[in-house]
């Protein structure tokens, strides 16, 4: 049986959310985070969302995958090229303010409050829980 969540999925391939005619209208969530673990694990929580979620294999994947104007949430741990540092929150949030950005905690409590000051809007904590990503999902696709 393979695990939907934990597959490595292209920006051309959602992990899981809506079918293919219900895409278009569909709210969608980038994944990208470094530890693979905590990809598969959100991805899979994703999955019993009703939304479209893409897992990016680095910044520029998530960047053209953002440029979709019905991307509700960026769920990230790190800030890869063409992102040149924690700047870029201010920045995809100037080119789409309806775009949520979910920070998931690192070792060090400055970097989530940095992220915070420059426009995340949810922090997740480590370690991860279902409940807690979920919430995040949510409240990002139901806010307009």
């Amino acid at each position: 049986m393979t695990d939907r969540a934990s597959e490595k999925v292209s920006a051309d391939r959602p992990v899981g959310g809506p079918s293919a005619g219900e895409r278009g209208n569909a709210s969608s969530i980038v994944i990208l985070c470094a530890e693979e673990t905590v990809r598969a694990a959100i991805a899979y929580w994703a999955v019993l969302l009703p939304v479209r979620t893409m897992v990016a294999d680095d910044g520029y994947q998530a960047n053209r995958e953002l440029r979709n104007d019905a991307c509700r949430l960026l769920v990230t741990d790190r800030v890869l090229p063409p992102w040149p540092g924690l700047d870029t929150f201010r920045q995809l949030r100037d080119r789409n303010p309806d775009l949520r950005i979910a920070f998931v905690e690192g070792s060090s409590r400055e970097d989530a409050a940095l992220a915070r000051v420059t426009g995340a809007t949810a922090v997740l904590a480590r370690p991860l829980r279902r409940q807690a990503v979920a919430d995040t999902i949510s409240q990002a696709i139901r806010t307009p």
